[in-house]
């Protein structure tokens, strides 16, 4: 997993060294990326959603999320950003900010990344992994209440295990990702209230 670390880490923080402008277009980070398939991209924006932002932020990063996993459903091979999404920028200081709190994370998922379970990395499966990261991702971007961390956890897993060629991170990821739709749904439809009462009962 070596190779893995040094692109996971290097690709996106040569994008924001090698400009001293106060903002990065987010063309030029997908451009990075793209090389690399789904894995980088997805991982890069499920981290957005997973640590604490404040609202809309987490909807907003979710929105590309969505889109590239419209991509992987159609069967592309790697990430392209939409033209009218050329011109959207992010401030550095948040993409440095970003790295660094990742950075932990990715070396704790590199100890423990193998290939196996090629069956659920193979083109056939990334179409259908594609869509549950649609729907995992459209529970973020709706306004329903703990909709945002269980599932982007899903989508981070899913997308260390595209990474790695890992099936059984995308497994597990899959399963989490499950989890939160469900936990959103109770919230829906029996209220904050109950699902917090839930909550403090078992745990």
């Amino acid at each position: 997993m070596e190779q893995n670390k040094i692109i996971t880490t290097q690709v996106i923080e040569d994008v924001v060294n090698k400009t001293s402008a106060d903002r990065v277009p987010i063309k030029d980070l997908i451009n990075a990326m793209e090389t690399i398939g789904f894995g980088l991209v997805m991982m890069f924006f499920s981290c957005g959603i997973v640590f604490p932002l404040p609202p809309p932020f987490p909807s907003i990063i979710a929105s590309p999320l969505i889109i590239f996993s419209l991509q992987m459903i159609a069967g592309h091979d790697s990430p392209k950003l939409p033209k009218r999404f050329a011109k959207l920028t992010v401030k550095r200081s948040t993409v440095a900010m970003l790295l660094q709190k990742i950075s932990p994370f990715i070396r704790k998922a590199e100890r423990v990344l193998r290939p196996r379970l090629s069956f659920m990395v193979s083109d056939t499966a990334q179409r259908i992994v594609g869509v549950f990261i649609f729907l995992f991702t459209s529970f973020v971007v709706l306004p329903i209440p703990l909709s945002n961390f269980i599932p982007g956890l899903g989508v981070l897993l899913i997308s260390f295990g595209l990474l790695g060629k890992d099936g059984l991170f995308v497994i597990c990821g899959i399963i989490v990702g499950v989890i939160g739709m469900i936990i959103s749904t109770a919230a829906l439809l029996l209220g904050v209230e109950a699902i917090n009462y839930i909550k403090n009962f078992f745990f």
